[in-house]
């Protein structure tokens, strides 16, 4: 047979003259060949070739089917057998007659083809990316994610204290494994900023981040001079200064912050084990100053994600290194020279704990934090504690209302001995997105045993300014 199997819709051609049959076959026994054609085979050949019909007069009839129709048998061929069921179900072997059939010559070129099937393109993965959706930055890079240049300007007033911050950061990625970061800030005024300490122009971060090893991609290693804040002791409610509560006994934890965790130089290492496991550990210089450089602290933090709540337990030590950050009372405790305070050479190490939770539904986050704080050369120590309540989305959107309690750095006792003030806090701050550029903020806090109550407001703008491609 032929072999000729016109797909559905198709008109198969035959010839207008029939040429010459090929040598004829060695027959088969009947019953003996045993083939049982699958669908879309030609069925079994005849066990005897028959007489070739008579071929048609050239260009006679000039009949040329529908698509499913049956074409035409020769004018000169016997009697037809019962006549065949058209177009069988996919799956199904048609019953073709025993008599050989013409061998068709090639298709009519005169006839046009079908159109091709449209081939679907597939789906975005991670290495075809979806088409952009906004104009391209003009900063080459070959990673996945896009370069990233932004600028945040802050303003916080809360009683006789204020001060304004005016960030840039930026992001370049290098590759999906490396990419460069950092944040330049300008600062004038008090130190209301838990994550930006001191006067005038600092570099608070210049790092580079690389997940080394291609088996576990949630490995990241990072070194550089780094905002050890925006690692450790992280919170969803109270945490960043220009955003959630005013008070910095709400932002990071007053422990911590006395043991170094601030902007140093160092390296650290952040491994995401599960969806609910995340370990950190850094080791970094006690001084921010490069010519006072070694590496000579250490922090370290796990922390467990179940359903919508987070806790987390952090570990720093380092030297005091000249920052004088303690609890208020070890400024009074005489040293035996004269001195009072910690010193440079003073080994200090501290304890956290940070736990949150969210309600979606409420759209209400609850939040808590402990803090102990030890100075290893005059075995000292202080405590610290806050809690509060977080509402999203209350009166406006994305407007946060909140209300905390918190007690700043302190040794109980000695408090009582010195006879000096509760150092707490009560805090009420409401922020509202006035424009899509613009924060404004207000809090209202009893402090001092409810001694004092101050006011206080805040304006925070930011824009993203990463040049834009043509």
């Amino acid at each position: 047979f032929n072999g000729y199997n016109p797909m559905v819709g198709q008109s198969p051609y035959y010839p207008q003259t029939v040429p010459a049959l090929p040598a004829p076959l060695t027959p088969n026994p009947v019953g003996v060949n045993g083939y049982n054609p699958i669908p879309g085979q030609s069925p079994y050949y005849p066990q005897t070739v028959p007489i070739s019909p008579a071929p048609n007069p050239v260009g006679f009839n000039g009949y040329n089917p529908m698509a499913g129709q049956s074409p035409y048998y020769p004018q000169t061929v016997p009697a037809l057998p019962a006549p065949l069921t058209q177009n069988p179900a996919l799956g199904q072997t048609p019953v073709f007659p025993q008599s050989t059939p013409p061998v068709p010559y090639a298709p009519n070129p005169t006839l046009t083809p079908p159109p091709p099937t449209p081939i679907t393109p597939p789906a975005p993965t991670l290495t075809t990316p979806p088409a952009p959706t906004q104009q391209p930055s003009s900063l080459r890079s070959s990673a996945l994610t896009a370069p990233y240049l932004g600028f945040q300007g802050t303003y916080i007033n809360q009683g006789d204290e204020s001060a304004a911050r005016a960030r840039l950061s930026g992001l370049y990625p290098l590759s999906p494994r490396v990419q460069f970061g950092g944040s330049l800030d300008l600062i004038t005024g008090d130190n209301i900023f838990s994550d930006s300490r001191g006067q005038g122009l600092n570099i608070n971060e210049l790092y580079v981040s690389a997940a080394p090893f291609a088996e576990l991609p949630n490995l990241r290693l990072v070194a550089g001079q780094l905002d050890l804040t925006s690692y450790f002791d992280r919170n969803s409610f109270a945490k960043d200064g220009a955003t959630h509560f005013f008070n910095s006994v709400f932002q990071t934890n007053p422990a911590l912050s006395a043991t170094g965790i601030s902007s140093r130089p160092g390296v650290l290492v952040n491994w995401t084990v599960t969806d609910n496991i995340e370990a950190k550990a850094a080791v970094f210089s006690s001084s921010r100053s490069l010519g006072d450089f070694s590496l000579d602290g250490f922090a370290g933090e796990i922390g467990f994600r179940y359903g919508n709540g987070i806790i987390r337990g952090t570990y720093a030590t380092a030297r005091d290194a000249g920052s004088r950050d303690s609890f208020q009372e070890l400024f009074q405790v005489d040293r035996g020279d004269g001195r009072t305070g910690p010193l440079r050479a003073d080994r200090e190490e501290a304890y956290g704990v940070n736990a949150e939770y969210f309600f979606p539904d409420l759209k209400m986050g609850i939040f808590g934090r402990y803090g102990r704080y030890e100075n290893q050369a005059l075995n000292l120590g202080g405590n610290t504690y806050s809690f509060g309540i977080s509402f999203l989305d209350l009166f406006l959107k994305d407007d946060r209302l909140g209300l905390a309690y918190g007690r700043g750095l302190s040794n109980e006792q000695l408090r009582r001995e010195f006879k000096d003030s509760l150092p707490d806090v009560l805090e009420l701050f409401y922020d509202v997105r006035i424009f899509p550029n613009l924060r404004l903020g207000v809090t209202l806090q009893e402090r001092n045993g409810f001694s004092e109550l101050y006011g206080g407001f805040r304006v925070k703008t930011e824009f993203d300014i990463t040049p834009k491609g043509r």
